[in-house]
């Protein structure tokens, strides 16, 4: 206790100093604690699973059109094969993600779920712990396992174990086991879990879980031993062909644990980030570094004092360490209770779910130590192992002056910061840019002031009255029914052919069905030929993409031939992106509504006037026609949204440690201003009684900044291009980087830096120059 009031009694008597390098420590540090709490969660993802080194996934690509096509999924007949074929894999099991939410009820309790369909053989593979019950006995059907919120949903504090609920209005499950809820950050995720044998049932086709093609199944296997990957790995790529010769639709396996952050691309953010920390740290470091000189510097006697007095090196060396450590971990203490208290504010900020409790594990304590070891040591270094080397002759000596000659800390310093600010800063423009961009870029079709309901039941059934009572509505422009929403297209084949196509030339050509109002309602623009004038016509629309890929002159009237059936060409619609905007927009084919299959949503034209009341009129209708069934609807700006809630979040997380770095630049500048007019109050004193004007004074105090500066800027350009220009690869459609993006963001830091060092070197430059040449 002792030392730590004689660190502080020591601070006290440089206050400005210590209190500038010190805040410029903790706002660096809660910078990095926020990168920390961020990075921690992302490498942790699926993380939870007990035997996640034994567990890879098998997904299937296609390799038949003129780029490969990716899919997350494998046939349903994928799993159970290698299974069996390989002794290596305990166990697999073929899973159905939620597409679509499913109506639960349980007596008078109705809502509509999550509902995956899987093997249960994923409890094997996974760590979902029971709570309540269990898996429930072998070859039985009509079960089904909750999460622990659905079942407090349904039963409260009743015990639902043995409980039957009605699944899909059709289908009597029972309640055989109950979970604890998934983490947030799975992959895996549901609120209800059905076998995936009742799949067949559903689709009323008793083959559906036995074909070689269809990629929607997520397929998870179970190795007995780590290191048997690679065979699997080696060979399971052509397994369809054994089945398939034709088939240009192949499998790979990849270890489940590298899935987030390497085969979904996140570990691209989590370097960029780990890369800013890294840098906003030394940033703030080195701020802290020059200040801890500067009062160094003044308690040079007392160094050279001691050592005349019998102070060894050594003891010095500890000496200046424990007043450093004792500092550093205050700094560390404040920033990590600071980040602690923020850290739901954070979340909600990028629309996270950080635990703060994830940090406590022993990696990353074991990170945070040696931060904070390695700042100790970097901050000490220079009055540790510089300033203790002088003789105390020479220390004593009122004209010693080594400690001021070179500057180089400063310079290191300034070059850092400035560094950091533009790299950060330029980033954040880029990010904005692109995001911006991708929210305004025609899409083909129109998403604002759009709205779309989810056919179920009987208005699925019934969909042609439901569309005739909407269309009555005043506020309601025009409305289509479609087999998917452009966002989420599932149903895609190879089987197009043309003449004169290359038989080995198999593109994936997406399938939608959609109305004849689909072009009115959505603003979709035709180019050659007319679209459909009712959903009885025949013939196919086709996009540009798939256009371009044939190749022909014109299209109308021309013929394809897919599934044993030849479709007369309508017309080529303009390019509709669908899925995804990371992707150039692929080959479709848009066919009239047919089946009950198809007609899976309503997308509904709505006038911008009194939009609320024009949705409750919507929902009115809906419940008059299915009352047993909560309508589902939302928005296609909403849904377009959502899938640029990664580039949104990145953005926001970017804008915050600009403003950590911009915050920590200018207190770096505000001390090195100081440390530098410091050295310089008897030179500024002489020069103002020689006569020069106090603009001269503070050009020279702003010229060092201004070219070092510079410095920083020449390294962070190439260097934020680059960062950015790899960013930017994910995007089909992407903005042109340029330079002026740079030297916008060089003019904003530059401005904000100059006007810093203006105001504390005028400060300097207007002392009264009698009390500059007392100085000391």
């Amino acid at each position: 206790m002792k030392k730590i009031l004689l660190t502080f009694r020591r601070l006290k008597k440089n206050k400005t100093a210590s209190l500038l390098g010190i805040s410029g420590l903790i706002v660096g540090l809660i910078c990095v604690m926020f990168i920390f709490f961020w990075t921690v969660d992302e490498v942790s993802h699926d993380r939870f699973h007990e035997k996640i080194d034994r567990i890879f996934v098998v997904h299937a690509y296609l390799e038949g059109g003129q780029k490969e096509v990716t899919f997350d999924g494998c046939p349903p007949a994928v799993g159970p094969a290698i299974r069996d074929e390989y002794p290596e894999i305990e166990t697999t099991s073929r899973y159905r993600p939620p597409y679509v939410d499913y109506l639960v009820q349980y007596k008078d309790k109705k809502y509509l779920e999550g509902v995956a369909f899987a093997d249960y053989s994923l409890f094997d593979i996974f760590s979902f712990p029971f709570i309540k019950g269990s898996r429930g006995e072998e070859g039985v059907k009509n079960k089904v396992v909750l999460t622990q919120t659905t079942a407090q949903k349904y039963f409260g504090n009743e015990d639902p174990i043995g409980k039957m609920v009605k699944f899909n209005k059709e289908y009597n499950m029972r309640v055989v086991g109950v979970i604890e809820d998934i983490p947030q950050n799975s992959s895996v995720k549901f609120d209800a879990l059905v076998p995936v044998n009742h799949v067949s049932a559903m689709f009323n086709r008793e083959d559906y879980l036995t074909t070689w093609y269809n990629n929607s199944f997520m397929t998870y296997g179970l190795l007995n031993k780590p290191e048997n990957f690679d065979k699997i790995a080696s060979s399971v790529t052509n397994r369809i062909q054994q089945e398939m010769p034709e088939s240009t639709n192949y499998l790979r396996a990849y270890k489940f644990k590298n899935g987030y952050l390497y085969e979904k691309g996140h570990i691209r953010n989590v370097r960029i980030f780990a890369l800013i920390g890294l840098m906003v740290l030394l940033a703030a470091t080195l701020n802290f570094i020059n200040l801890n000189t500067a009062r160094s510097v003044k308690q040079i006697k007392e160094t050279g004092l001691r050592k005349t007095l019998g102070a060894t090196r050594e003891s010095l060396v500890r000496l200046i360490y424990s007043d450093i450590a004792i500092i550093c971990l205050v700094a560390f203490m404040v920033a990590i209770l600071v980040a602690l208290a923020a850290l739901p504010l954070f979340n909600v900020s990028i629309e996270k779910q950080i635990n703060p409790l994830a940090i406590f594990s022993w990696k990353p304590l074991l990170a945070m130590t040696m931060i904070y070891l390695v700042t100790v040591f970097l901050a000490g270094s220079y009055p540790a192992f510089y300033l203790t080397s002088f003789s105390p002759v020479r220390t004593l000596r009122s004209s010693f002056k080594s400690v001021k000659s070179k500057g180089v800390f400063r310079n290191a310093l300034v070059a850092v910061i400035f560094l950091v600010s533009l790299m950060l800063l330029s980033s954040t423009m880029i990010i904005s840019r692109q995001t911006t961009y991708l929210q305004k870029m025609d899409l083909g079709f129109e998403k604002d002031q759009v709205m779309y309901v989810y056919l179920d039941g009987k208005l699925k059934e019934n969909h042609n009255v439901f569309k005739e009572e909407v269309n009555r509505i005043s506020n309601v422009e025009s409305s289509t029914v479609l087999s998917y929403l452009p966002f989420s297209i599932g149903n895609n084949s190879e089987a197009w052919s043309w003449q004169g196509k290359d038989p080995d030339f198999k593109p994936l050509v997406t399938l939608w069905y959609a109305d004849e109002d689909m072009p009115s309602t959505l603003e979709a623009k035709m180019v050659e030929g007319a679209y459909f004038q009712d959903s009885d016509q025949e013939g196919i629309v086709i996009n540009e993409a798939f256009a371009r890929i044939i190749g022909w002159d014109s299209f109308e009237g021309k013929t394809l031939e897919a599934f044993g059936s030849t479709y007369r060409i309508q017309g080529v619609i303009g390019d509709i992106h669908f899925n995804s905007l990371a992707k150039e927009v692929q080959p479709m084919v848009i066919s009239p509504i047919g089946g009950q299959w198809t007609n899976n949503f309503m997308a509904i034209k709505l006038n911008i006037d009194n939009i609320s009341s024009t949705l409750n009129q919507i929902k009115t209708i809906g419940q008059k026609l299915e009352p047993d069934i909560p309508m589902t609807y939302g928005f296609f700006d909403e849904k377009m949204a959502s899938l640029l809630a990664s580039e949104r979040n990145l953005r926001t997380l970017v804008w915050i440690f600009s403003g950590f770095s911009i915050i920590v630049l200018v207190l770096g500048l505000l001390g090195v201003i100081m440390f530098m007019a410091e050295q310089k109050t008897k030179e500024i004193g002489v020069r103002k009684c020689m006569g020069e004007p106090v603009p001269s004074i503070v050009n020279r105090l702003i010229k060092p900044f201004l070219i070092t500066g510079l410095v920083g800027f020449t390294i962070a350009i190439p260097v934020s291009w680059y960062l950015m220009n790899e960013w930017l690869q994910g995007f089909a459609y992407r903005i042109d980087m340029g330079i002026g993006v740079f030297v916008v963001a060089g003019l904003l830091i530059i401005s904000l830096a100059v006007f810093t060092v203006i105001v504390q070197s005028w400060r300097a430059a207007t002392r009264n120059p009698v009390e500059a040449l007392r100085y000391e």
